[in-house]
């Protein structure tokens, strides 16, 4: 049995409420099994080269939005109480090789399709639950990645990384409007469009160099000076990219230098984002659908001393 009580809440401004947020309540059940797997086929030579083919195929299980449903003429959206499972499949070849003692080159080659990819969407309509799973129906992911190190004796090594990620919605016809729609069609198709948190370019570079091993407050170990920076390129901080939730892209040096002892007492001092660059790590709609956003800062230049006993 279900009681109602009434305190003479004035009915027009509960239409008033309700048109902005309504309860919800609704029934729904879902099953499913999956098998996944990987088959890798390798080739190495006694030189340092070594060359494979993955091909994998895995899933996310399926699930219910509990915290309710997006709306559509204040009726939530029945259809979208199931989040179905994510089906994917990968593919990589690479290569992995030794040019010349003290040194190594990697190139890796992948491709990856999902199949009603699981994403976590805001929606800043009015009307709409603001957070819910949904299931794009074609995501692509493909891309290239070279890294290498190179050593000179045991007092200098140099180490750097690129990367090339091309990240699409292949299809995703029923995303939230970008912010810059608020007010208007509460739902877009947005295929072909840049997926989230996926920059076209990354680049890391650093080095180190280190003493002969020499001692102090009578522990052996060896002098060092550490350099390393990263820089990615301007990337989408929201499920639905919009021009006002692009992330810029940044770059960050990092530093450390002290004395490393292989026992005994390790001291140095360190220091990330060096050059005390402003950046954001995400931009995204904000609460209120008032058709504003927030932002998440990056960390500032932070500095520290760290000291380690080891035995």
């Amino acid at each position: 049995m279900l009681v109602r009580i009434d305190y003479g809440v004035d009915p027009e401004l509960l239409a008033i409420k309700a048109s902005i947020y309504t309860d919800q309540q609704f029934q729904a059940s879902t099953d499913n099994t999956n098998l996944s797997g990987q088959l890798t086929l390798s080739y190495r030579t006694e030189k340092g080269f070594n060359t494979y083919a993955t091909f994998a195929t895995n899933y996310k299980p399926i699930g219910l939005n509990l915290g309710g449903l997006p709306t559509s003429g204040g009726q939530p959206m029945l259809e979208l109480a199931e989040v179905k499972p994510e089906y994917v499949q990968h593919f990589e070849v690479g290569v992995k090789t030794v040019p010349f003692p003290g040194s190594t080159l990697n190139v890796t080659l992948y491709n990856t399709d999902l199949e009603d990819y699981q994403t976590l969407v805001l929606n800043s309509q009015l009307g709409v639950n603001r957070g819910y799973l949904a299931n794009a129906e074609k995501v692509r992911v493909r891309g290239v990645e070279v890294e290498g190190n190179l050593r000179a004796g045991r007092q200098l090594l140099v180490f750097g990384s690129v990367a090339y990620t091309d990240g699409i919605y292949v299809s995703f016809k029923e995303a939230p409007a970008p912010l810059e729609e608020t007010g208007g069609e509460p739902f877009k198709d947005i295929s072909g469009e840049w997926l989230p948190g996926i920059s076209k370019w990354a680049v890391s570079l650093g080095g180190e160099l280190t003493s002969r091993p020499r001692k102090l407050l009578n522990n052996e170990g060896r002098l060092f000076l550490a350099i390393d920076s990263y820089y990615r390129s301007e990337f989408s901080s929201s499920p639905t990219p919009s021009k006002y939730v692009n992330v810029d892209g940044y770059a960050l040096l990092n530093a450390r230098a002290g004395f490393r002892a292989s026992e005994g007492l390790s001291l140095f001092v360190w220091s990330r984002n060096v050059t005390n660059t402003d950046y954001f790590e995400q931009l995204l709609p904000a609460a209120g659908n008032a058709g504003h956003y927030a932002g998440v800062l990056g960390d500032p230049r932070t500095y520290g001393i760290t000291l380690r006993y080891s035995y």
